[in-house]
């Protein structure tokens, strides 16, 4: 039994001694390539982060320079390059390293052990670039956030522009069918039209601030275009009707110019040289101004029949004031005639509605006590003595009667501006 035992007893040894020599060998050798397998995971997974942390970020100074143009992020771009440099670096020494150890191959422990060690320090490097980026990123925060706000004002002003020109374009025709077109409005339409074909270029021929640049002036352009189109129905309204009332107005005057005559020479008939010398070229300046209005009035029912409403109403007001003018240049002198008629009448209803003006003042002036405020009362005062003295001018043998009317009525004047000042003191605040 023995000798059949011994045979294989010593068949079996060499395996079992040699079993035991290599499974110790082979677990260090398994854990070393799954330790590097890891290691080799982690690298591939930093590798990544970072490579789409750098498009992010590129994708990003796009943004900024596409709002900002190239001038606006010069130092932003030159930051990035510099961390770039070292992104390149570090990937290039991760591509080197994947190169130089192929774990899908059978290597030693040893070959295992240091892929892990560099393959680990690789990933802790692409780690810290990519940290050395999201901290350049950050510092971009502000721009960003501005150009982005841009991006998203883009395409609600491009819309808006759009539709302010198609609004302009609608009301501009109805104008046409109305009868209403003007060479004026074709022009700014064209403009409009222009600006529309310079928007079609898009952001990447005009940049973002330029884009919107172009689409505001298009809206606003568009919506004064459009209003004024809206107006000219009421416009032309409004200007054949103050055409009409003016000619008529104009037509008046003309009538009335015949009475300035009379009354000049009555006048001069009547009265001393000074009561009406400043008047003789009234008639002329009337004539004068009624032939201004008329070339007015002509030119703005030219202009309405050419459409160019803002033209005719311009127009009119000129020739308004000119006929305001010219009426008040004629009442002046049948206004001189009656006031001196009246007052050669009546000097006395004269000085004492100018006495009972300053008796008035006086009181006021006396505010109860016994005397006035000598401020108050030399003004006062001296226009008693200016009464006195121009009382005497009725008794003349032709008196000047404009003379006395101009000094009684520059008189109650400066009376009514004492009594301003002097309820004006009374009424400021007290001593505190």
């Amino acid at each position: 039994m023995s000798l059949t035992l011994a045979p294989l007893l010593l068949a079996l040894l060499p395996g079992a001694f040699a079993g035991g020599e290599t499974r110790p060998w082979r677990r260090r050798k398994e854990a070393a390539r799954s330790a590097a397998l890891a290691a080799r995971e982690a690298a591939g997974e930093a590798f990544l982060q970072l490579d789409t942390a750098q498009r992010d970020m590129m994708l990003s100074l796009e943004t900024v320079r596409a709002v900002r143009g190239a001038r606006g992020t010069e130092d932003a771009l030159r930051g990035f390059a510099a961390v770039s440099l070292r992104i390149d670096e570090v990937s290039a020494a991760y591509i080197a390293l994947m190169d130089r150890h192929p774990l899908d191959v059978e290597l030693e422990t040893d070959e295992y052990e240091s892929a892990r060690r560099e393959l680990a320090e690789v990933a802790s490097r692409l780690d810290a670039v990519r940290q050395e980026l999201d901290r350049f990123g950050t510092s971009l925060g502000p721009l960003l956030a501005d150009a982005e706000q841009a991006l998203g004002r883009l395409p609600p002003a491009v819309d808006r522009a759009r539709r302010a020109a198609a609004e302009a374009e609608r009301a501009v025709a109805e104008t046409e069918r109305a009868g209403l077109g003007s060479p004026a409005l074709t022009t700014r339409l064209a403009a409009v039209r222009a600006d529309l074909t310079e928007l079609d270029r898009g952001p990447a021929a005009l940049g973002i601030p330029g884009t919107l640049e172009v689409a505001q002036r298009i809206e606003t352009s568009a919506a004064e275009l459009r209003a004024e189109a809206e107006r000219l129905p009421r416009q032309r309204e409004e200007v054949t009707n103050r055409l009409s009332s003016l000619r008529t107005r104009a037509q008046a005057l003309e009538s009335r110019l015949g009475t300035m005559e009379p009354a000049l020479h009555r006048l001069r008939r009547d009265y001393v040289q000074s009561c009406w010398i400043d008047l003789e070229q009234v008639p002329a300046r009337t004539r004068q101004a009624l032939g201004v209005a008329r070339s007015r009035l002509e030119e703005a029912g030219a202009a309405a029949g050419r459409g160019e409403y803002a033209d005719a109403v311009s127009r009119l007001a000129t020739a308004r004031a000119t006929l305001k003018d010219a009426d008040e240049a004629m009442a002046s002198v049948n206004d001189r005639l009656h006031a001196l008629e009246e007052v050669a009448r009546d000097p006395e209803a004269e000085l004492e509605r100018t006495r009972f003006a300053l008796r008035d003042a006086q009181r006021l002036a006396l505010g109860g006590r016994a005397n006035a405020e000598e401020r108050y009362a030399r003004r006062l005062d001296a226009l008693v003595y200016r009464l006195e003295a121009i009382a005497a001018e009725p008794e003349q043998p032709r008196p000047d009667w404009w003379r006395f009317l101009s000094e009684t009525r520059d008189i109650r004047a400066e009376v009514a501006a004492t009594v301003q000042v002097i309820r004006e003191d009374r009424a400021g605040p007290g001593p505190h």
